[in-house]
């Protein structure tokens, strides 16, 4: 089996891609930036980086983002329910859940996307729908729940999927302390 032949390029967004060779002439997603770049054919030089476009999103700071709000949300939830659980009734307790669960829920899918978005640029998934369902294949039908966004979702942006995830996960939090703890 012959190894599939990699091509590297610069593309408009300024990053060094490297694509199969195969997919010349075709879009790709930038890995760095998620932005739609299309992979020139093997004959066009590409000596220099071109300068990133003002206004792109730089992925370290998505990143960074991320990292700052899962760390945030886990800091919250030890907060809460190690040190302080025993000055808030139940119905405080439910409703300051959402100071926690959001960001954690914002940085894992923040994170869980840009890994998806990379399978989509590195030429492995087609769709986000694609890429989830590898993830899926690997992990066991019970993490479909959790991959539920990345199914439905054809955004190609770490951020906008993020937030519509938060959103699904809102109304399933809601519904779930809306059915079990209606009294709250």
């Amino acid at each position: 089996m012959n190894p599939v032949q990699q091509m590297e390029f610069h593309a408009s967004c300024g990053h060094l891609i490297s694509a199969p060779a195969d997919r010349a002439g075709q879009d790709v997603r930038c890995p760095h930036c998620h932005q739609v770049v299309r992979v020139p054919p093997p004959d066009v030089p590409y000596a220099s980086p071109v300068p990133v476009p003002t206004g792109a999103a730089d992925p370290a700071a998505l990143t960074a983002l991320y990292v700052i709000a899962l760390i945030g949300g886990l800091m919250g939830a030890a907060l809460i329910y190690m040190v302080m659980f025993d000055e808030f009734s139940e119905s405080e307790l439910v409703t300051i859940t959402p100071v926690w669960f959001f960001p954690i829920v914002f940085g894992l899918y923040g994170f869980v996307s840009q890994r998806l978005l990379r399978r989509i640029a590195t030429g492995r998934a087609g769709t986000l729908a694609e890429a989830a369902r590898m993830s899926i294949d690997v992990a066991g039908h019970w993490a479909a729940l959790a991959l539920f966004p990345f199914l439905v979702l054809k955004w190609r942006s770490s951020l906008l999927v993020s937030l519509a995830a938060a959103v699904f996960w809102a109304v399933l939090l809601w519904l779930f302390f809306t059915l079990l703890f209606p009294t709250l």
